[in-house]
This record gives structure tokens, sequence and C-alpha cells, in this order.
């Protein structure tokens, strides 16, 4: 028999999941390139991915996935990891944006996970890394600052 703690921690789980799949399916862009919610722990945070298409594909030669293709779906997962964590009923706003390119992204799934360095009152600072095969081995990282809360004006 589990105890109320528990069902209590595994509501929120499925309440915070439940958020960032409704904020994904709310970005049409996030929906055009496939990006979807792979998994959410209270420990880890959301993961999402972003499934290989061929059509992501930039630089032919090497092949690599566009890097605008990878700086967007970093975003996506910036904004869907503060809607659905800080539980705001507005989705956040960036202030800032910064990547960086580490190496050139293959064919294959890209992975995403966005870590909460800050929260405040009115600004969140994020950071969020991206891999392929090996989360230690991130093809991109990138930081950035959501403007959330009760006092934003439309």
């Amino acid at each position: 028999m589990s105890s109320p703690s528990a069902g209590a921690v595994g509501s929120t789980a499925r309440s915070i999941a439940e958020r960032a799949a409704l904020a994904l399916s709310r970005m049409p862009y996030a929906r055009q390139i496939g990006a979807c919610l792979k998994e959410y722990t209270d420990d880890r945070g959301i993961v999402l991915q972003l499934p290989f298409q061929q059509r992501l594909i930039g630089n032919m030669r090497l092949p690599s996935i566009h890097g605008g293709v990878i700086g967007s779906f970093m975003q996506i997962t910036a904004l869907v990891a503060a809607f659905a964590q800080l539980g705001e009923q507005r989705p956040p706003r960036f202030i800032d944006f910064s990547v960086d390119y580490l190496s050139h992204a293959g064919p294959g799934d890209l992975h995403a996970r966005c870590s909460f360095q800050r929260i405040g009152r009115r600004v969140a600072a994020v950071s969020i890394s991206c891999w392929q095969s090996d989360e230690n081995a991130p093809v991109a990282t990138a930081r950035a600052h959501l403007l959330a809360g009760q006092t934003l004006r439309p």
C-alpha cells in the first residue's frame, strides 16, 4: 500500500508531464519538427526528444542537422520545462537566449534537458543541454533567462 505522500508525488509528476504535453501541443513549430516529451522525473526534470527526419539535415556533406533546428529545439525545451514546472497560467517569454554549438549533430534523434539555475519572482535562469546518444557528450548547450510570473502584461 502506498503512502499519501507517494501518491501526491506521483500526481505532481503526472501534472507536470501533462502541462509539458499541453505546452508542446500549443507550439506549432514544435509540432512541425516533431518534438515530443520523452520523460519526466522529479530529480532530473523534463527531457524532450526530436526524432530524426531527413528534412532536418542542413549540411548534406557531413550530414548534420541544421543548427537552427537544434537552437529552436533547445528553446522549445526551455519554454516547455518552464511552463510545466513553474505552474504559471501564461507561457514564459525569453529575455535572452545564447547557444554554443559544440559538435555537429549527425543523422539521429536529438534529446534536450532544461535545468533551472535560479528561479526568482519574475525571472528564471536556465541552462539547456542537447545531445544524441550520450548525455555527457552534448552537441550544443544554451543559457537563457525567461520572464515568468503573474505580473506580465498581455
